[in-house]
């Protein structure tokens, strides 16, 4: 959100007096210079004391003041503003569902000499800490899945329960079709205007009731998008790094393309970081803006000023400045 503040006159036409007030003063001036009547004398010594008193010498505040309250009473007249604008992006939040796989080989060392499931688990942590508006929910599969938490904007929540996610927790095997179909159902009922699951294996589909295929097609039908992420670990050889998972990338691939998704081949944990970022990004649609904008009457202020400055004005002609007849 970005706010600016400003200033401004209701009426700035009214501004033009002030023209006539500096013709006024400037008369004033003029009329002050002139020289008035008097008497001669033989001697100046017959009068007493040339020198003009202090109260003459200040007389000028009185014409001061009266120029102070005319131009506040003017600026009041005008109407002045004080005006706070706030503009505010409008992004519309999507409902995202992480399916993760906790399957035994998760379990491995591969990213940076820690296990795979431990930098999934930094990753969707941190994932999780950054994101505005979107509904997020959590599934977590191996031979069978099961649904952690629902589309919710309490991301805290979320990352206690990705905090304890281990692997061996459920039936072995990795059931891929059944992890996503899960994900999938878990969105059914949503009226976000973007759905969208992002599936993270690091194996082959070799369980569960429901193939890939058929849960990639449910998604079709319930207009869901699906990204899939290869967590793949790379052993050095002598030439290059080659692959020592067996992540069905073409099938990663089919599903992802198939609903509008992409897949995304990842070995380490920077770039998996890098991957759920540029999905969020992906699917984050920005619907405007909405502008706020308050107005606050200042002209009580400048009123006052002058009505002091007149009220002072006139306190000093009757007292200090008082002229003797």
């Amino acid at each position: 959100m970005t706010d600016i503040t400003s200033f401004q006159f209701e009426d700035p036409w009214i501004l033009a007096l002030l023209v006539v007030v500096g013709a006024g003063l400037a008369l004033n001036l003029l009329r002050a210079r002139r020289p008035g009547a008097g008497l001669l004398f033989s001697s100046l010594g017959l009068i007493g004391g040339g020198t003009p008193g202090w109260r003459v010498r200040w007389r000028w505040v009185l014409i001061l003041l009266r120029v102070l309250a005319l131009v506040a009473f003017v600026v009041a007249l005008a109407r002045p503003q004080l005006v706070r604008a706030s503009v505010e992006s409008i992004a519309e939040g999507i409902d995202v569902v992480l399916v993760l796989d906790t399957s035994g080989s998760m379990s491995e060392r591969g990213f940076g000499g820690s296990a795979k499931i431990d930098a999934v688990k930094r990753v969707v942590t941190d994932f999780l800490g950054g994101l505005r508006n979107d509904r997020v929910g959590i599934v977590v599969f191996s031979g069978e899945a099961i649904l952690l938490g629902p589309p919710t904007l309490d991301y805290s929540a979320s990352q206690k329960l990705v905090e304890p996610i281990e692997t061996g927790t459920l039936t072995g095997g990795t059931a891929i079709g059944t992890g996503l179909a899960t994900g999938i159902n878990v969105l059914r009922d949503s009226q976000a205007k973007s759905k969208v699951v992002i599936l993270l294996t690091d194996g082959e589909n070799n369980g569960g009731d429901i193939t890939p295929l058929d849960a990639a097609n449910m998604a079709k039908l319930l207009d869901v998008r699906v990204y899939t992420i290869g967590a793949i670990t790379l052993n050095a050889t002598a030439d290059q790094d080659v692959s020592s998972d067996t992540v069905d990338e073409q099938l990663m691939r089919k599903i992802a393309e198939g609903t509008g998704g992409h897949y995304y081949s990842v070995s380490d944990e920077n770039s998996l970081a890098e991957v759920y970022r540029e999905i969020e990004s992906l699917e984050k649609s920005h619907v405007g803006t909405r502008d706020f904008i308050d107005y606050q009457e200042a002209q009580l202020g400048f009123l006052a000023l002058g009505i002091a400055a007149l009220f002072a004005e006139l306190a000093l002609a009757a007292t200090v400045f008082r002229r003797t007849p």
